[in-house]
């Protein structure tokens, strides 16, 4: 019982935090599920991944009230980077992990610099919408962003929501478009997963409210306290130490 309380209090945790950065969960709680012990592929991975798409549907309803969501641009990038990420499963056999990953980690490095640089106007208004050539610039780079995740086994978000800043929205508004691409790949990621999952039920359906409700304050927080600006610096250091992690990994 005391295991079931400490879990589901630190799912919500990192859920608000997962909800105010419009991301699944799954980044977090994969790394700090593993520290009770859990197994890796049959439990952990099935677990995350369903926290991953109700942390970010969660997140995304209280972003679309808030008329925070461009579905312009949220909707087609959803399919997109859903459809793709097959390709990159099927190109795994075909290429160098290490290499890729090194990749991942110069584009992280890059990603997280262009967000510290201040720009003009930052954050004072919210931009909710970008012209349509600007548009299909963000469904190509979508779709190699999903083909990009599909290849290295990690969601699209982390990539996604810098790029839509690059492409001209502000940190809240790229935030609350990314929590809604992120559901689906993570729900058709976690069904892949069903057949062979080991799921402890008390701990699946206690932390699945938990991590809903954690989510829904975190994307009400973002949506009425966080400024755009704040939001990039602390998305940015976010992909720089997940870029010094993953450095570490592969030069160990």
């Amino acid at each position: 019982m005391e295991q079931l309380i400490l879990i589901n209090l630190i799912i919500f945790g990192l859920s608000f935090l997962s909800g105010m950065l419009g991301l699944g969960v799954a980044f977090v709680a994969t790394p700090v599920l593993g520290l009770f012990g859990f197994e890796l592929k049959h439990a952990i991975m099935p677990w995350a991944l369903l926290l991953n798409g109700l942390t970010a549907i969660s997140a995304a309803v209280t972003y679309l009230r808030r008329g925070m969501v461009d579905l312009r641009t949220g909707m087609p990038l959803l399919v997109l980077t859903t459809l793709a990420a097959p390709l990159g499963v099927y190109l795994l056999r075909f290429a160098s992990t290490t290499t890729v990953w090194w990749i991942f980690v110069a584009v992280l490095v890059f990603l997280a610099a262009r967000m510290l640089v201040k720009r003009p106007g930052d954050g004072a208004v919210d931009v909710t919408d970008i012209s349509g050539s600007t548009r299909i610039l963000g469904f190509i780079a979508g779709t190699a962003i999903g083909v990009f995740a599909g290849f290295l086994g990690v969601g699209p978000g982390f990539l996604l929501m810098p790029t839509l800043v690059l492409l001209g929205y502000t940190a809240r508004i790229a935030a609350a478009t990314n929590a809604l691409v992120v559901t689906l790949p993570s729900f058709s990621a976690f069904a892949a997963h069903w057949a062979t999952a080991q799921l402890d039920p008390a701990l699946l359906g206690t932390t699945a409210v938990t991590s809903i409700a954690g989510a829904q304050l975190g994307a009400a927080f973002m949506a009425s306290r966080v400024r755009s600006r704040t939001l990039e610096v602390v998305f940015a250091v976010l992909l720089a130490v997940l870029a010094i992690q993953r450095a570490y990994i592969l030069l160990r």
